[in-house]
């Protein structure tokens, strides 16, 4: 009898709420509420299930650490090495600043810090950086494929002559080399940021290699620059750090990420079915209408079984969304908008490198199409919910006049939108 009620809902909701305000009952209530929760924890799982975002060693919020001169407090110890007359330093006025908007703090965040790396050596032609037993990456198949790093050479005034980057594995005696050269030959390049991203791994072109290294096991890393001439030499430091390994995000987030649905979706139906009561009650009382909670109560219940047909159809419509691959960067941006729909907020959207907006754009060009429907659906379901609101008004008052059931449900139905935005985050 009860799933009775909850189908004619859907199809004879005036002849079905005139019967649950004579006999009201909790259990249907309780059985849409379960049905609520199933599907918009499902909706959302496939979303994510369709989300990949990518790794870095370091992980975001600790970039800092590759490009310190003294990384380690617990050791207080440079993670740094270099010849003679070769000094680091952190320098706080000339940095790489890339600063994104995050919304899960609600301010921007500098991804790679505050300061740069700063080598300095005299009166010499050749000097070498490495970054020793710092890291124990894995670059093998399914691990990081790049090998990113922010340089600016500030003197001498020319371009040098060679440059090359070594990633050891395990021993001193067996590494990987790679030729920079060409990438750092340009003279205009000289006293600018220089973003360079070196493929990393077994199927990556241009290294050759010595000893016995292993993609699996990179840990140490070495530049080393050759000028044309003595001089005084200073580079700067801005990133450095290993990416291109995706994980989905079910993954990343594992059991915090079921939690927070569960939360999330529990608050969304308990407040809405409370505020939208509580606020209807309260025109009645206004208005000096003799009733009592419990009818309107559960009658409002059996009236969000339309969102219970809205999850289902963007539950359905999530099944057609395309995998999409975020940026590490662009993950920092991600988040849910109050529909429940996987977004990157425009605040967000306007700090990313012009690099990782195209790769936004074509995301966000590739679940339009989705976003319609949950957009559709949000408005399909509270306009209706409001029809139904108006009916249950009609039978618990049939002496109020069409127009003011109609106030009095269009009024509910916006104060409580407003309400779960605030409250909740969700509606």
């Amino acid at each position: 009898m009860i799933l009775n009620d909850i189908a004619e809902v859907l199809y004879a909701p005036q002849k079905v709420f005139k019967r649950i305000i004579e006999n009201p009952k909790y259990l249907g209530a309780l059985i849409i509420l379960l049905l609520f929760m199933g599907l918009q924890i499902g909706y959302s799982y496939s979303q994510f299930s369709r989300t990949y975002t990518e790794n870095t060693s370091p992980v975001a919020g600790n970039f800092q650490n590759y490009i310190n001169a003294t990384a380690t407090s617990s050791t207080n110890v440079s993670l740094w090495r270099a010849g003679p007359g070769t000094t680091f330093s952190n320098n706080y006025v000339d940095f790489y600043n890339y600063s994104i908007y995050v919304p899960a703090i609600g301010a921007n965040y500098s991804l790679f810090g505050n300061s740069s790396l700063e080598i300095n050596a005299t009166n010499t032609n050749k000097i070498s950086a490495a970054l020793s037993n710092a890291f124990n990456v894995n670059c093998s198949v399914g691990g990081f494929e790049n090998l990113s790093m922010t340089l600016k050479m500030v003197e001498p005034q020319v371009a040098p002559q060679s440059v090359a980057l070594t990633l050891y594995s395990i021993n001193d005696s067996s590494y990987y080399s790679y030729d920079l050269t060409s990438a750092l030959s340009n003279s205009t390049a000289i006293g600018l940021w220089n973003n360079l991203t070196i493929p990393v791994g077994p199927t990556a072109q241009g290294w050759t290699s010595a000893g016995t290294p292993d993609w699996a096991n990179v840990t140490s890393l070495k530049l080393d620059f050759t000028y044309p001439s003595n001089s005084s030499i200073s580079i700067l430091i801005g990133a450095l750090f290993f990416h291109g390994q995706y994980e989905l995000s079910t993954q990343a987030f594992g059991n915090n990420l079921a939690l927070s649905f569960i939360e999330t979706y529990s608050l969304q139906f308990l407040f809405t079915w409370f505020l939208l009561t509580g606020i209807i009650y309260v025109f009645f009382k206004a208005f000096k209408a003799n009733i009592t909670w419990k009818p309107l109560f559960v009658a409002l219940a059996f009236a969000l079984f339309v969102m219970v047909i809205r999850s289902l159809v963007t539950l359905l419509a999530s099944f057609a969304l395309p995998t999409v691959y975020y940026p590490f960067d662009v993950s920092l941006g991600v988040t849910s908008n109050p529909l429940g729909a996987i977004y990157v907020p425009a605040q967000s959207a306007a700090t990313f490198t012009a690099q990782s907006q195209a790769i936004l754009n074509n995301i966000v060009g590739m679940t339009a199409t989705f976003n319609v429907i949950v957009e559709l659906m949000f408005v399909v379901s509270y306009v209706w919910l409001g029809a139904l609101c108006t009916i249950i008004v009609g039978e618990l008052k049939p002496e109020f006049s069409m127009t003011k059931r109609i106030v009095i449900s269009a009024v509910s139905i916006a104060a409580t939108l407003l309400l779960l935005l605030l409250l909740v985050g969700i509606v």
